[in-house]
This record gives structure tokens, C-alpha cells and sequence, in this order.
């Protein structure tokens, strides 16, 4: 027979009030970002289209160097803030939101149900879509070259030319408020427990040990489904393997720094999906491991390119 104490219980009440303020925050988000894309989808459009060709092309080439600069700020930002950091922490954090952060502009017009104003090249996959574009030797839309398949690939048959293309859509808003809701729930936990100075085991952390990497996970992919193109989806597996890396290496300094307490709790609680406690295996060996790391990534973007292709890729047009 089970015996709960009441250290149990006080645990269990913690964790099913953080998710259901994880419910009740998204449900806010949600609301929010049905607001913003229901009312502001037609003005744009109007203005958009406002435009004649050239100086569509000039105010799109302006934009670009605006994510340009985006970017380079923030990379500026990051490494300010982390400046006390190891450099492994710096490496996983800058590359991963430097790689994503061109996409996310183009990933934003198409959650809010404008997704003809993804830039080209980069429609909504970013730098990734960007350099796949530069290897595009002719202007032929060939639909078995891999290169145009990367850079102006939509996923889905008909894609292209479906009645809802660019319309706002119910599931990426709902994915990217859920995600949104667990990264600033988690964010809140981990940072009281940090100005305590002890670990975070309760509450979230009681389902899985990264919940903001979750929620990072969920907003970023509600933001590819928005967007649906093989690049975005390519840029949001590569964002997402990297802060996977970075957990690993979190947990190496918390194992270090908390010890025996540490280790117990990562032993009995999933990594990242609640209730899942699964792992890939791992060898001892560093350069092994590095090696690991490398097979699973691209053993994973065989797999997702493998799943687009089976539900189908027609040439994005959007200019």
C-alpha cells in the first residue's frame, strides 16, 4: 500500500496549480493573439497591396536590413547578459537564436494570417532558407532540386494555391500560446528558486526538468506550422536540438553543483515531455558523444524532411 505524506501532497498541489496557470495564461494569450490577428490581418493587407512592384520590393529590402539589425542586437544583448558565462552556454544561445530570429519575423506575418508578406528568400525559414537560395543557380522552379525544395518549399498539397493560404489560423495560435505559457510559468519557478538558492523540484520541475525548453519548443513550432515551410521547419528542429544541447550541458553544472540531490531528481523526472522518462544513449567517450550528438541531429532532420515529403512540398512563389 502507498503512503503519501503530506510533503507528497503539498508536491502534487503545487504541480497542478502551475499547469492549471499554464492553462489559464495561455487561454489569456490566446485571446490576445486572436485579437491582434483578427483586426489587424485587413488593414495590412490594404496597405500591403497599396504598394506598387518597386516599392514593394524597396520597402521589403528595408525590412530585411531591419531583421539584419535584429539580429545583430540581439547577439549583442545575449552576450552582454552571459558575459560571466562559459562559452559553451554563449555558443548554444547566440547560435540557436541568431539562426531563428530572421525566420521568427517571417514566421510572425504568417501566425497573424499574412503570410504573403514572408520575405524572399527568407519565407519564414530564415538564414537557412536564405543560404539555400544563394545556391540556386537559374531561376527554373525545379521541384526535384533540393536546394529550391529548402528555399521556396511549402509543405502541404496545394499549398500554395489553397483558398486558405495566408488566412489566420486557430491551431498555430493556440501551439504558440500554450508554448508561451509554460516558458514564462517555468521562467517564474526557476527564478524564485534561483534567489533562494536551492532547486527547483516542485511545481513544473516536478513533471520535467526543462519546461521553459518546452514551452521554446511549442511557440517556435506553433510559429513553423503558421508559416508551414520545409525551411521553417528545418530552422525550428535546428533551434530546438541546440537548446537540447543546452540542457545537457545545464544539467552538468547542476549535477556539479548540487550533487547527490541532483542526480536523484534527474533520474526519476522526465527531460522534457511531461510524464515520458526516456533518453537516447549516450557513450562515455567525449569525442564519442560529439559524434552522438551529430548522428541523432541529422538522423532527425532525415526523419522531419522525410515526413514532408511524404505529406507533400509545392514551390513557394512568394516574392
Amino acid at each position: 500500500m502507498e503512503i503519501v505524506t503530506q510533503a507528497d501532497k503539498t508536491s502534487r498541489t503545487s504541480t497542478a496549480k502551475s499547469w492549471l496557470a499554464v492553462l489559464a495564461l495561455a487561454a489569456g494569450i490566446f485571446g490576445l493573439l486572436y485579437a491582434v490577428a483578427k483586426f489587424t490581418a485587413e488593414p495590412m493587407a490594404r496597405w500591403f497591396y497599396r504598394w506598387d512592384d518597386d516599392w514593394t520590393g524597396i520597402s521589403l529590402a528595408l525590412l530585411s536590413v531591419l531583421i539584419l539589425a535584429l539580429t545583430i542586437l540581439l547577439a549583442a544583448v545575449v552576450a552582454h547578459g552571459f558575459r560571466r558565462q562559459r562559452i559553451e552556454r554563449k555558443a548554444l544561445i547566440l547560435g540557436s537564436w541568431v539562426l531563428y530570429l530572421p525566420a521568427f519575423v517571417g514566421d510572425l506575418f504568417a501566425v497573424g494570417g499574412l503570410s504573403y508578406l514572408m520575405l524572399y528568400p527568407a519565407a519564414g525559414g530564415g538564414l537557412m532558407s536564405a543560404a539555400a537560395s544563394l545556391l540556386i543557380r537559374n531561376d527554373a522552379m525545379v521541384e526535384s532540386d533540393w536546394r529550391n525544395w529548402i528555399a521556396i518549399g511549402r509543405v502541404g498539397h496545394g499549398a500554395v494555391d489553397r483558398p486558405d493560404n495566408g488566412a489566420w489560423q486557430i491551431a498555430p495560435l493556440l501551439i504558440v500560446a500554450v508554448g508561451l505559457a509554460i516558458t514564462i510559468v517555468g521562467f517564474v519557478q526557476v527564478f524564485k528558486a534561483h534567489r533562494e538558492k536551492r532547486l527547483q523540484t516542485d511545481g513544473m520541475y516536478a513533471t520535467l526538468r526543462h519546461p521553459q525548453h518546452l514551452g521554446i519548443a511549442l511557440w517556435t513550432f506553433g510559429l513553423a506550422l503558421a508559416a508551414s515551410t520545409t525551411a521553417a521547419y528545418m530552422t525550428w528542429f535546428t533551434m530546438l536540438y541546440l537548446y537540447i544541447l543546452l540542457a545537457f550541458w545545464e544539467e552538468k553544472g547542476l549535477s556539479q553543483h548540487f550533487g547527490g540531490s541532483y542526480d536523484g531528481y534527474r533520474r526519476s523526472t522526465p527531460f522534457m515531455i511531461p510524464f515520458v522518462n526516456i533518453g537516447l544513449p549516450l557513450p562515455e567517450s567525449r569525442w564519442w558523444r560529439v559524434a552522438a550528438f551529430a548522428g541523432y541531429y541529422f538522423a532527425g532532420l532525415a526523419i522531419l524532411c522525410l515526413i514532408m515529403m511524404a505529406i507533400g512540398v509545392d514551390a513557394n512563389l512568394y516574392a
